[in-house]
């Protein structure tokens, strides 16, 4: 315990040291910022622990600066609970922007992936529910590598990557090969977005890294559709990956919606998300579902207070069933 404690300050103190006085010419006016995601549960079905529990989903530390005029940088750490109940420090993101010219910028490093992050944003409630990309593993969150972001004209961009391709914690794992991805990202109109994704993962089928001619790809293809008007805000995504997690011959495709709405001149949000994953379209009966509705209540800046109803469900079998208190902080 001690040592996660110490390891924890260790890298908070490096991230505030960055901004200290004698740092000022290099790191510019660079910002620290924390969030965290802290839930009570109730467990509301038999094949679940009833008992209330509670614990930290996520917690980041981030310290952004811009170090030059069109270079600007981000280090990122987050803290998650493993299987063993144990929470873990991990970097998330270390990465340096440059805007090369009006149309191209360039970001090196370990990143967030373009697959569904721009969609997150419109959901914009990842610390009640994940998307549908993210919570089901289609793609890493993260990724070393490089991208291009390409700005065409006002209403279309482009986000062209290349990365390690098995995610930010197995860096350069030899029985995988890398990850090329090509994102549309369209803006019509007016509170419109629409984003066309494409990528390619290599992998080693036979789990040998040594054996010739045994390397596969996974493909993975998304479009996802996200509009606001006012209050109201709602979303959804299709998807379909071949060789779902690098899994030969098997293949996976679904659907997710969601939606909320501010209620006018009150500090309350309806929202709710549906899922719905089929991890195998070959295989009867083991469609994935998730269904969420939730209330957020925002008594001031910097916290909200999210009571949540969460249902999966498996094929034909039975529902699980929790009951939430989510309490998202930032400052």
């Amino acid at each position: 315990m001690f040592r996660r404690v110490l390891t924890a300050a260790t890298v908070i103190m490096v991230i505030v040291s960055l901004g200290t006085p004698a740092r000022a010419q290099v790191a510019g006016n660079g910002t620290l910022k924390g969030r965290a995601y802290f839930d009570l549960s109730q467990g509301l079905s038999d094949d679940v622990d009833n008992m209330l529990t509670h614990g930290f989903r996520r917690v980041y530390f981030t310290y952004d600066t811009q170090m030059s005029e069109g270079i600007t940088g981000r280090f990122r750490t987050d803290v998650k609970q493993d299987g063993d109940g144990k929470y873990r420090l991990f970097i998330k993101h270390v990465y340096a922007d440059w805007i090369a010219s009006g149309v191209v910028s360039i970001r090196a490093g370990m990143m967030g992936t373009p697959f569904f992050g721009t969609i997150e944003e419109v959901w914009a409630y990842r610390g009640v529910e994940m998307t549908m990309q993210d919570y089901f593993k289609i793609r890493s969150s993260a990724d070393l590598g490089v991208m291009a972001r390409i700005r065409l004209n006002e209403m279309i961009a482009l986000n062209v990557m290349l990365s390690n391709g098995d995610g930010y914690s197995k860096l350069d794992d030899i029985s995988f090969g890398k990850a090329y991805e090509i994102q549309g990202v369209f803006t019509p109109v007016d509170g419109l977005l629409v984003t066309a994704h494409f990528g390619m993962n290599g992998f080693d089928s036979d789990g040998d890294p040594l054996t010739e001619g045994d390397m596969e790809n996974t493909t993975t293809m998304d479009l996802s559709v996200g509009y606001e008007s006012g209050n109201f805000v709602v979303g959804g995504s299709y998807t379909t990956q071949s060789n779902y997690r690098f899994t030969l011959d098997q293949d996976g495709a679904g659907f997710w919606g969601f939606g909320r709405f501010t209620i006018p001149e009150s500090p309350l949000t309806v929202l709710a998300s549906y899922m719905n994953w089929d991890p195998d379209t070959g295989v009867d009966d083991d469609t994935m579902t998730l269904l969420l509705i939730g209330l957020d209540y925002t008594p001031g800046k910097g916290l909200s207070i999210i009571p949540n109803f969460h249902q999966t469900k498996t094929g034909s079998g039975d529902p699980t069933n929790v009951f939430r208190v989510t309490f998202n902080w930032k400052w």
